[in-house]
């Protein structure tokens, strides 16, 4: 069967923008511990933001803290995360061949889309600073889908959004929580090695099995498969 559409994650898929995560997840878990939770528990290095964001709602409930609170603290953190994004904007490079792998793709007559755990604004400005935003058909960034990776909502989502079914799309990322996405969902999923941590990006090391170098040679693998 031939594929129909390729989700793309973002960062360090397409691009390399240097996002200071530590430091956010610092401050977010900052914030958090002034509101009264548990000093120690999260750690910017050990936890995802996902995580960070799950194990900090559990405890609001269990507190029985107000929910107006939590949709406050929801918007600082928010705003946490946004900053230190845009600020990475100005450093933002291409990974080598992603310009001329989605161009490609496109005149295939696939159907593109970005689905990102980062905001929608940094991933349409990063898009634009590489031409590439009008390759898009669907940009969504984080809280712009019902759950967000490795959700199965994630992909489910982005795929009908794409006008597409899961199963005639494929993701493509560079870390465990696309993966685990692609798998949740039951759709074809296909790693690029150029992730931050390298191996350590991959539970075990051990990277998927559809796994390339890096997305310029995306098309190519695609075609050795027989799927575009």
């Amino acid at each position: 069967m031939k594929l129909k559409g390729i989700i793309f994650d973002l960062d360090s898929t397409l691009i390399q923008a240097h996002i200071d995560f530590e430091s956010m997840k610092a401050e977010m878990i900052r914030l958090l511990e002034s509101k009264g939770y548990d000093r120690g528990d999260l750690s910017p290095t050990q936890h995802t933001t996902v995580q960070i964001l799950e194990k900090a709602r559990e405890w609001w409930l269990e507190q029985g803290k107000p929910e107006e609170e939590w949709k406050n603290t929801l918007l600082e953190i928010e705003a946490i995360m946004n900053r230190g994004e845009l600020k990475a904007l100005a450093n933002l490079t291409e990974i080598e061949g992603a310009r001329e792998a989605v161009k490609t793709l496109k005149a295939k007559g696939l159907k593109l889309a970005i689905l990102t755990r980062s905001c929608h604004q940094y991933a349409v400005e990063a898009l634009r600073k590489l031409g590439l935003l009008d390759y898009f058909d669907v940009i969504l960034g984080r809280n712009e889908t019902p759950e967000p990776k490795p959700y199965k909502a994630a992909i489910d989502y982005t795929a009908h959004a794409l006008g597409l079914e899961v199963g005639e799309v494929a993701m493509v990322g560079d870390h465990q929580i696309d993966w685990d996405s692609a798998q949740n969902s039951g759709c074809l999923f296909i790693g690029v090695g150029t992730g931050r941590r390298g191996l350590d990006s991959w539970r075990d090391q051990q990277p998927p099995p559809h796994f390339i170098p890096s997305i310029g040679s995306l098309p190519q693998y695609l075609e050795g498969l027989g799927l575009i």
